[in-house]
C-alpha cells in the first residue's frame, strides 16, 4: 500500500504491453482489475461516461476488499487519451470529450497503480500526458531477441525436420505476439497432417499470412526453401 503512480506503456501491437503489466502484478503480488477500453464506447447517450466511471468505482470496490492495493489496466486506452476536439460541433465529438473529461477527473483522483496501455504516444492530449509519472516505450524485437523468442516460444518436445531452422525464421520482423499466434496457427495446421512433423516451410508460410500485404510477389519468394 501507499504506492502512487500513473504510467503509460506505448509501442506496437504485440510487444508485451499488456503482459508486462500482468507481470508486474504478480512480481509485486498484487491483484490486477483489466478492462479493454475499446470496449468502453457506447452509441448512447451518457453511457460512454457511465463506463468510465464504473472501472474507477469497480476499482474502488477491488481495493476495499483485496489484502492489497490491486493495479488498474487500462487495455488500448487510445480512445480515452487522445487529443481531444476543440470546438466539437457533432454530438458524437462533445460526448467523446466529455467522456476524456470525465476519465482525466477520475485519474486527477486516481490513488493507487494505474498502467495505461496505447500504441501511440504522439497523440496523446497533452493535459493526459503531464499526469502520467512515466511512460516506457515497447520497441519491436530486434533480430537477436526475436531469436531468443522463437526458441522460448517453440514447443519443447514437439519433431521437427532435419532442415528446421530458426535463424530462417528469425530474420522476419515480428513482434512476440505475432510470433506466438504464428506458433499456434502452424500448429494447428501440423496437428491435422499425418506426420506432425514441424518444418521450417510450414512456419514461412504462416509468416507470409501474418505480414500479408508487407510483401510484393518477388518477396514472397524468399520464403522456398
Amino acid at each position: 500500500k501507499g504506492i502512487d503512480a500513473r504510467i503509460i506503456f506505448y509501442g506496437s501491437p504485440g510487444t508485451g504491453k499488456s503482459m508486462t503489466a500482468i507481470s508486474l502484478a504478480k512480481t509485486l503480488k498484487r491483484p490486477i482489475l483489466s478492462f479493454d477500453c475499446s470496449k468502453i464506447l457506447s452509441m448512447y447517450v451518457g453511457e460512454s461516461e457511465k463506463n468510465v466511471r464504473k472501472i474507477f468505482d469497480d476499482f474502488k470496490i477491488l481495493s476495499k476488499k483485496a489484502k492489497v492495493d490491486p493495479i488498474l489496466l487500462l487495455n488500448e486506452a487510445d480512445q480515452f487519451l487522445s487529443s481531444r476536439t476543440e470546438g466539437a460541433g457533432s454530438g458524437a465529438d462533445k460526448m467523446h470529450n466529455q467522456m476524456q473529461n470525465i476519465f482525466l477527473e477520475q485519474i486527477e483522483k486516481f490513488e493507487g497503480i494505474l498502467i495505461a496501455t496505447t500504441n501511440l504516444l504522439d497523440n496523446i492530449d497533452k493535459a493526459f500526458s503531464r499526469r502520467f509519472n512515466y511512460k516506457i516505450e515497447f520497441k519491436k524485437p530486434d533480430k537477436k531477441q526475436r531469436k531468443r523468442l522463437w526458441h522460448f516460444m517453440l514447443p519443447e518436445n514437439a519433431d521437427y525436420d532435419e532442415g528446421f531452422s530458426v535463424d530462417k525464421l528469425s530474420k522476419y520482423e515480428l513482434t512476440g505476439g505475432q510470433i506466438n499466434l504464428i506458433i499456434r496457427n502452424t500448429a494447428y495446421k501440423v496437428a491435422i497432417k499425418d506426420e506432425s512433423l514441424f518444418t521450417t516451410q510450414d512456419f514461412l508460410e504462416e509468416i507470409e499470412k501474418e505480414l500479408g500485404s508487407s510483401f510484393d510477389g518477388d518477396k514472397s519468394m524468399g520464403f522456398r526453401v
